[in-house]
């Protein structure tokens, strides 16, 4: 038996087993993450293109895992089978030592160490930097073609926004109303009469940059529940409305408001329309 017709037949008996071991545990990784994935072309409807391009960016981090735990489950199975049809019996009655069969599995071994240094030193935080910035411009599209015209927008998780006007490319917002409740100590309505959606992808930030208005903040006073309320064993004193003790008012030319981006990408959305009841 030549050599490389030896080394040719392990290495077809590793192949099989390693090609499903590899694709079952990356589809096992893969699945909470295609779920989330999924959610976003079915209910936030992102197109499918840009999902996929996602799921491919992630692929990189999770192969270098799952390269050499399939070669280990290839060579316990083809080792096994090998072992239980009596082949390696076989190859050792024709002169050949275990330690020669193990020849191809270290070739093997070398090939997939070096894809997994690949993938882990250089592929991943290439792909992952590609996910990032995709993952910006889909929360940059989200928000700029999400805010609607007399509608209060609460896309942006504590920062509700209401825009009398839209321009036709989706640049220009004029009539804004901006309440801010990220601090639960501070009441802070912010009102402008144009504004700007600025996307910084280096940084992945989004900014409201508001021109020509003013900011009003008052402090929350807590609400106090009716007596009845208190007597309870979990009565809770939470939420409030603003107080006249200490009240500030400030016009401004220029007021640049960060929005949260990871807000935005949870979709979460509250719009009512002021005209109706």
């Amino acid at each position: 038996m030549r050599i490389r017709v030896l080394d040719r037949y392990i290495l077809r008996e590793l192949a099989s087993p390693y090609a499903f071991g590899c694709a079952l545990f990356t589809f096992f990784l893969l699945i909470d993450r295609i779920y989330h994935l999924t959610d976003l072309v079915i209910t936030k409807g992102v197109p499918f293109g840009l999902v996929a391009q996602l799921l491919a960016f992630t692929l990189p981090s999770f192969l270098a895992h799952t390269l050499p735990m399939a070669l280990l489950v290839a060579v316990l199975l083809a080792g096994g089978r090998l072992a239980g049809d009596l082949e390696v019996v076989a190859f050792k009655s024709a002169g050949i030592s275990v330690l020669r069969l193990f020849r191809p599995v270290l070739v093997a071994s070398l090939v997939v160490s070096l894809a997994t240094g690949a993938f882990t030193l250089v592929l991943t935080p290439l792909a992952n930097g590609e996910f990032q910035r995709q993952l910006f411009r889909i929360l940059q599209s989200r928000a700029v073609s999400g805010l609607q015209e007399r509608v209060f927008n609460g896309m942006f998780g504590d920062v509700i926004i209401y825009v009398e006007d839209v321009s036709a490319s989706q640049v220009a917002l004029r009539g804004l109303l901006v309440s801010d409740e990220r601090d639960p100590r501070i009441s802070r309505i912010i009102t402008a009469r144009e504004g700007r959606l600025l996307s910084d992808e280096i940084n992945q930030r989004i900014t409201l940059r508001m021109i020509n208005g003013a900011v009003n903040e008052a402090d929350v006073i807590a609400a106090t529940p009716p007596p009845e309320v208190l007597t309870t064993a979990k009565a809770s004193t939470s939420g409030g409305a603003a107080g006249g003790d200490r009240y500030r008012h400030t016009n401004f030319r220029i007021y640049d408001l960060s929005l949260a981006v990871d807000a935005a990408s949870r979709g979460r959305r509250e719009s009512r329309n002021p005209g109706r009841t």
